[in-house]
């Protein structure tokens, strides 16, 4: 028997192991999928489980990409572009940290990107579970993480590839895709609408795949041209079905993944300084009052605001793309912090969103009411 298939049953038990703990609570499971790498990284051979975790995370951006559809960036909200202003503020904070703490232009501008981006599924899955969806502050939050995930898209195409020339490549395969896609999107709805769902799911998967080989040997980032494979096929009509034929592959790949990320961290962590957990601790702080002062300025009371603060703690998928670039690119303590605020932000942010009516109802309680704030524009 191939190695690999060991491999691949050791991960999958434990994986299922940690997911149904945390199921039992409520919580999601990826914080326990980078735990379980670190638990047994040293003892997993984490290559032989590849290439399962490198899909994994081109799927991932595949459906980040699914959810970039014209019609949802056409409905985004004043409210969220209001709110998205302050929130992005935490990008000139987290490149002046990055110099303070001696690294160059592009190591600062890693961990800006790696200190600004929250997670955008951990979000949305939470808001779904606990039935928030309706509420005016999930609105705001969830445009905050559209514009989030365009802004770290627009990081990876410039220090993903090959800098400039390699961000102005993909701003032309971006074009040429799109255009593509305009030309030819009547037809190709059409004759996707005749496919049965293993076709599709083929040909969904070759897509992707071919376009982050392309964005690849072009010199761009891999990740974009991923996300851009989703961003087309949304495009065409084709959202919905793919998200339930993906579903269960990329939920698989992701947690391998994940899981291997939490075994390369063994080492990262091997030389754990206090500079990367006041950075980690900094990363977590300094959005809090941006995204509080940004939920009011859209247009929410002050105990909205608060919660839309506390819905944003989470850090998650593009984190750790970052910051497994980082590690590529020679800058060590950035993947550090990337790793460890993944690791603190999403069961610290699970409870903040849970609990965050009764933590309202302390600092604003019932005779303190929370006027909201008039919205202005940034």
């Amino acid at each position: 028997m191939h190695p690999s298939v060991e491999a691949f049953a050791l991960a999958a038990g434990l994986l299922a192991l940690g997911a149904a703990l945390v199921h039992r609570f409520g919580f999601p499971p990826l914080p326990v999928y980078l735990l379980t790498g670190l638990w047994v990284g040293g003892a997993l051979p984490v290559e032989d489980l590849e290439p399962l975790p490198s899909l994994g995370l081109l799927l991932l951006l595949f459906s980040v990409g699914l959810q970039f559809g014209p019609d949802r960036l056409r409905s985004l909200s004043g409210k969220a572009v209001r709110a998205g202003f302050y929130d992005g503020l935490a990008l000139p904070v987290g490149f002046l940290l990055g110099l303070m703490a001696g690294l160059d232009w592009r190591g600062a501008a890693l961990l800006a990107g790696v200190i600004y981006v929250s997670s955008s599924a951990v979000i949305v899955k939470l808001i779904i579970d606990l039935r928030r969806a309706a509420n005016p502050e999930s609105e705001v939050v969830l445009g905050v993480s559209v514009l989030e995930d365009l802004v770290v898209l627009v990081l990876l195409a410039l220090l993903g590839g090959q800098g400039l020339s390699g961000f102005l490549l993909s701003l032309f395969l971006a074009t040429a895709y799109l255009a593509s896609a305009r030309l030819l999107g009547p037809g190709l709805m059409r004759f996707m609408e005749s496919l049965s769902d293993e076709l599709v799911l083929l040909l969904g998967a070759a897509f992707t795949t071919g376009t982050a080989l392309l964005f690849q040997a072009a010199g761009a980032s891999v990740g974009l041209g991923a996300f851009l494979a989703g961003t087309l096929a949304a495009a065409l009509g084709l959202r919905e079905r793919l998200e339930r034929l993906f579903g269960p592959v990329r939920d698989l790949g992701v947690a391998l993944f994940f899981l291997v990320v939490g075994a390369g961290a063994r080492d990262l962590f091997q030389g754990l300084t206090p500079a990367v957990v006041v950075l980690a601790l900094l990363g977590l702080l300094v959005k809090l009052p941006l995204n509080h002062l940004g939920g009011t300025r859209a247009g929410l009371s002050r105990k909205r605001g608060l919660y839309s603060a506390l819905y944003l703690v989470p850090r998650g998928e593009f984190n750790l793309v970052l910051g497994a670039l980082a590690q590529a690119q020679g800058y060590p303590l950035v993947a550090q912090v990337a790793v460890l605020l993944v690791l603190v932000s999403i069961p610290l942010g699970a409870l903040l969103i849970r609990f965050a009516p009764d933590i309202g109802r302390w600092l604003y309680p019932k005779g303190q009411r929370a006027k909201p704030a008039q919205a202005k524009a940034p």
